[in-house]
């Protein structure tokens, strides 16, 4: 399963980005964390520049 989040640069809103999430799993897997991983990518957000640790 993949999404594609649309994303502006905050200091320059001409330059957007689209982030690939993808979620890879087997066929079996996929009703288990397919709720986990919508979950995750509601998280998803622009961060600050600063490396996360």
């Amino acid at each position: 399963m993949q999404v594609h989040l649309s994303m502006l640069d905050p200091s320059d809103p001409r330059k957007p980005s689209a982030i690939p999430l993808v979620l890879t799993v087997d066929a079996s897997q996929h009703p288990t964390v397919l709720d986990d991983f919508g979950d995750f990518v509601h998280t998803v957000r622009p961060g600050t520049g600063a490396a996360s640790a």
